[in-house]
């Protein structure tokens, strides 16, 4: 169950001054026209605007608080999420983003892929094919294929091959994934090669050099 009071950052015991005050403050961080169509700030701009219409709507935020009381007898945590296209998208981005800021030359890609893998797990795929919200689910594999661009080859393949099973029905993104994983393999191939070249080059020159100075 979404927790609409932490997503508008403010305590349960919030006013509805308060409430709208916090919510006219996100709206101008997260407001798409400001974010140049950014998919996390859109996602979270969806997200502050659902916990909005709630509690400011007598009748719907009666039946949240209701819910809520519910869950909280039950010994469920409020804010725990349940597995939908849009949170595990908005997941997704904020690892793109955490990763994107990392230095590639110190990251521990096996416990990045665990990371990547963790999130998008066997259940949690089944639950997003079951939802059938293919443009979301397309995002969230563009966000996360795009989280490896610094990964070698065979890491890259694990959240590849993870990947392959959310876009089985959809031609177009398996080719994509495919056409991403082979274009990896061969700047790889190319690298070694070329670090190869460059030793044999080395080595030829400081022979010519020796040969030339006798």
């Amino acid at each position: 169950m979404k927790d609409y009071y932490a997503i508008l950052d403010v305590p349960s015991t919030a006013t509805v001054p308060e409430i709208k005050q916090a919510y006219r403050k996100l709206v101008m961080i997260y407001h798409p026209d400001k974010n140049n169509d950014d998919p996390y700030a859109l996602t979270r701009f969806n997200e502050i605007k659902e916990a909005y219409e709630v509690l400011m709507n007598p009748g719907k935020k009666e039946r949240y608080l209701q819910e809520r009381w519910l869950r909280k007898a039950e010994g469920h945590k409020i804010g725990e999420e349940m597995v939908t296209a849009p949170t595990i998208l908005i997941k997704s981005l904020e690892l793109n983003k955490q990763i994107a800021a990392m230095d590639i030359y110190r990251m521990s890609y096996g416990g990045m892929v665990d990371r990547i893998l963790a999130l998008i797990n066997n259940v949690t795929i089944d639950e997003l094919l079951s939802q059938k919200e293919t443009e979301v689910q397309e995002a969230i594999i563009h966000s996360l294929l795009n989280t490896t661009r610094h990964f070698p080859y065979k890491e890259t393949k694990l959240v590849a091959d993870q990947l392959r099973k959310l876009a089985k029905d959809q031609p177009q993104l398996l080719h994509y994934i495919d056409v991403t994983l082979e274009q990896k393999r061969k700047k790889e191939n190319w690298s070694k090669f070329n670090g190869l070249f460059v030793f044999l080059l080395t080595i030829l020159l400081c022979l010519l050099i020796y040969l030339m100075g006798r």
